[in-house]
Formats: C-alpha cells, structure tokens, sequence
C-alpha cells in the first residue's frame, strides 16, 4: 500500500507555515499522526511506547508556553500516540488464531450474496466474538436463498488469508487491515439457515444487520420496479452501495472514463443527500436542532450501506463540517478536515491504509487550497449574471482540483490516467444529482413514471460512458509509477502551489 506519498504531501504542507498553520494549527498534528502511523505499520512496533508516549505528553505540557518548543513536543508526542495505536492494532492481527479441526460456527451475513462460478461469496460475523469473515459457500438452490441477516450455522473451519499478493496490490494485508480475521468454505449440507443470538454483538453491529435487512429489500424493489443487468447494477452501487451486480466491462467503461468514484458511495453521494435533505428545512438549515436532524439521517443512510469505511469516513467529515466550519474560510475548512483526520485514524490507525481514505482526503485537500486561488479568475458578479455557465465554471474548477490531488495516487493504484475526467465529471456530477432524487421518489413513491425517469436517466449515463471510453487515447494505460516517483509528484504540487499563492497575494497586495 502506498502512504509515503500521503504522509509526505501533508508534511510538505506542514512545512510551508505561512500558507496553512496559522489557520490550521490541527495540520501538523494530522500529518505527525500520520507519520506516527506509518512508522508503526512499517517497522512493525508493538503496543510497549505507553511509557516513552507518557513521556511526552509531559514534556508537552511543561513546554505549553514555548511556542516552538511546545508544538515541536506536541507532533512528537502525536507520531508517538500513532505508533502506539498502530502497535496495537499489530498485536491484535498477531491474536487471530486457526485452527486445524472443523467446528461449528454461529455467523450472521453482512453483505450481498455474490455468485461466483461455483460458490456465492459473503461477509460474515461470528455471534459469539464479532470476528469478521471472508465465506464461501457451494452454489446450490439453497445457497440461492441467502440475504442479509440469515442467520447460519457452518460446520467449517477458519483459514488464514493466503496466496492473496497480486502484485503491488498485496489482497491479504488489504483484507486484515478491513477487519477481517481469516476466511472460511462449506460444502452442501456442511452449513444450514439458523436463528442465531445476536446477543454477544455490539448494539452498533445489531444495528447494522437491522439497516442491512432493509437495505436487501429496497434493493429488491428496484427489481420489481423493473431494473435489470447494468441498470439494477449502478443503481444498487450509486445509491445503496451495493456493488456484486457490476460486471467487469461496467467497472472498466466507468473506471477508463473516469467515473468510478460515482460508483462508490463516498463523500460526493453523502454530500448530495445532505443538500437534498435540506431543501426541506425551509430556510432553517443553520440552526442546531436541524442540523442534529440532518446529521443523524446521514448516519442512518451510512448505516443502510453497512458502515462500510468510505462512508463511515464521509459521514464524519460531513458531520463535523457541518457543526463547526466556518463559511468562506478555506483554512478553517482545512482545519476540521484535519479533526475528521484525527478522529477517524485514533478510532482506526488502519482507516490510513485504505486507497479509498487517501484519495478522499487528498480530493477534499486540494479542493480546499485550490479552489480559493480560482476565484480571483472570474469575478463573482460574473458568475451571478451569468447563472449557468457559473456553474459550469464551478464544476470545472473543482474537477481540476479534485484529479490534482488524486492523479498521483489513481495513476500508482490503478495504473491509468483518465484523459477525458472533465467531460465525464459534466455529464456524472448532474446525473448523480437526479438519481439519487429520483431513487428517493422512487422508494417512497414507487410510480412506475418514476421508475421509468430514473431508468432513463441511469441509461443514459451508461450509454454516454461506453461512448467515452470508446474515444481515442481515453485513458492512459500501463502506468507504474514507483512510490518515490509519487512522493515527488506531491512534493512539486506542493511547491507550486506555495509559488500561486505567494503570487496570488502580492497581485492582491499591489492591486
């Protein structure tokens, strides 16, 4: 997995005092939790810092009143608390023990049944200690049946994740860094449906199955409802997250043009449902009671997905932009975006290492700094008497920003450079909009005019695509970069944007 790249690009950042710190001061924190993090997964420490942490903390505290002094001891202690969490996460990952012999399991399912050529493939959870398994089961008529929240008991045993690497791509530390302890395979007739106690779970993971139950049946609606093959399929993903009906041609046709991040439910999606719920808050938005409310039907939608990490990451960012950052400050935007970084990582050091964590962070990063040094390009009242074209302006500049702070990164996890993002970001961003709307009318109100709307528009967004993708030179194949090629790619967008800004401000100075 790649971090050194993420780690360097906010130290570099942490660095350049002038253009972030003073408004930011929870950056370097950030980036020294990081480093922390990093260093504990690489040189495998374990969970024995607690003294040399206490430490620390102490001297940070006898040196609150030397500026320098304090706030070098502060990230000293911050990388040193990264360490700490990550040792024992290691320590952890070492407990899971395998056994040799079968023995009968209690699980209940977590996720969407998937067919495979002779199994179906889900995520399950041991009743009796939460452990989290990869399980496969012989494709039979029964096996058809399964859904989330079946209770089952498999008569199997626990197997370590092995022969996993592909690559760069290293599956068996993606999959034990997920939460999951090993995976397990039963034959017909080694495993049955049961009614299970859910009782040694948490109230969170029993919540979760309860969303999880509701989600398979909003999602069997929209089969009812009439959606099929490649339309049932970015349904499920775009708005309830459900992604086993993608076939491989639909994942590449959205992944060369660009618009995979459509299909993975993340900040974007959040962030529509949120300014979609507020339309109905009829000019109260900002008080405390209704951002309480909007909030908490974020949280409810993240648990309808199944609290998977993506989510859970843009449902905080989301929650905490929305209760504490201040509107027209991009450096006090960078600020919360530095808390939601910290909560999420002391939560879960190992939320770092998911591909999806670092590209949303550096999305939102860049779309934070260099947003505010567009604006100076075309006046505001420009964009006022000229309504649409404003908007059009505005999708670009954020497009721009968003592939300047994940290019590096796609082009090391995925090899490729989409050429044509701007025109796929016009054509996604307003159909994501008028799906995940239409798919809200749809379920409460499933009018086959409705359905019907919705269907055309998810059609018509897998049509445009495939033309897209079909274009000469759509995307750049076969790209390797390696993670010091990357780490210099950060270093330099940094360096230029430190050189805009200083620009930008003495323009401002002499205007």
């Amino acid at each position: 997995m790649l971090i050194a790249p993420f780690c360097i690009f906010l130290c570099t950042f942490a660095a350049m005092k002038k253009c972030i710190v003073p408004s930011a001061p929870l950056f370097p924190i950030a980036a020294s939790l990081i480093a922390g993090i990093v260093m504990g997964e690489r040189l495998g420490v374990s969970a024995s810092l607690w003294p040399l942490f206490v430490g620390s903390v102490v001297l940070a505290l006898f040196c609150h009143r030397r500026a320098l002094a304090g706030s070098i001891s502060l990230m000293v202690s911050s990388a040193l608390l990264g360490m700490l969490l990550t040792g024992m996460k290691n320590d952890e990952a070492k407990g899971y023990t395998f056994d040799k012999t079968a023995r009968l399991l209690e699980a209940v399912i977590i996720s969407e049944p998937a067919e495979k050529a002779k199994t179906f493939a889900f995520d399950v959870l041991l009743t009796t200690n939460g452990r989290k398994l990869k399980c496969f089961v012989e494709r039979d008529s029964l096996s058809r049946r399964l859904s989330p929240g079946t209770g089952l008991v498999i008569y199997t045993r626990i197997e370590p994740f092995t022969d996993f690497g592909n690559g760069r791509f290293d599956y068996e530390d993606y999959l034990l860094k997920h939460g999951f302890s090993g995976r397990c395979y039963a034959a017909h007739g080694h495993w049955q449906p049961s009614r299970v106690s859910l009782r040694g779970l948490s109230p969170v993971d029993r919540s979760r199955i309860s969303f999880l139950r509701w989600r398979h049946r909003l999602l069997a609606r929209y089969r009812l409802l009439g959606a099929s093959s490649d339309r049932y399929a970015v349904l499920a993903a775009m708005t309830l997250g459900d992604k086993s009906a993608l076939t491989l041609e639909l994942r590449d046709a959205y992944s060369v043009t660009g618009a995979s991040h459509v299909l993975a439910l993340s900040g974007l999606h959040l962030g529509i449902i949120y300014f979609l719920l507020s339309l109905f808050t009829l000019g109260h938005r900002r008080r405390l009671w209704v951002q309480a409310v909007l909030i908490a039907s974020v949280w409810a939608f993240a648990f309808l997905v199944g609290l998977p990490v993506s989510v859970v990451r843009s449902a905080t960012m989301l929650s905490i932009f929305a209760l504490f950052s201040r509107r027209g400050n991009s450096h006090a935007s960078v600020n919360v975006l530095s808390f939601a970084a910290i909560l999420i990582l002391l939560q879960n050091p190992y939320a770092l290492f998911d591909v999806g964590f670092q590209l949303s962070f550096m999305a939102v990063l860049a779309i934070l700094l260099l947003l505010p040094l567009t604006e100076a390009w075309v006046s505001a009242q420009w964009t006022q008497e000229h309504w649409l074209a404003g908007r059009l302006w505005s999708c670009l500049t954020v497009s721009m920003a968003a592939q300047v702070g994940t290019a590096p990164l796609v082009a090391f996890y995925f090899g490729r450079f989409a050429c044509y993002f701007l025109l796929t970001n016009l054509i996604v961003l307003p159909a994501a909009y008028l799906v995940l709307l239409g798919s809200l009318a749809m379920l409460l109100l499933p009018f086959a005019p409705v359905a019907t709307a919705v269907f055309f528009v998810v059609d018509t967004l897998n049509h445009a695509l495939a033309l897209i993708a079909r274009l000469p030179m759509a995307s750049i194949e076969g790209l390797a970069p390696t993670t010091l090629q990357v780490m210099l790619c950060y270093v330099v967008i940094a360096l230029v944007y430190a050189a805009l800004l200083r620009l930008n401000n003495q323009r401002l100075c002499g205007g």
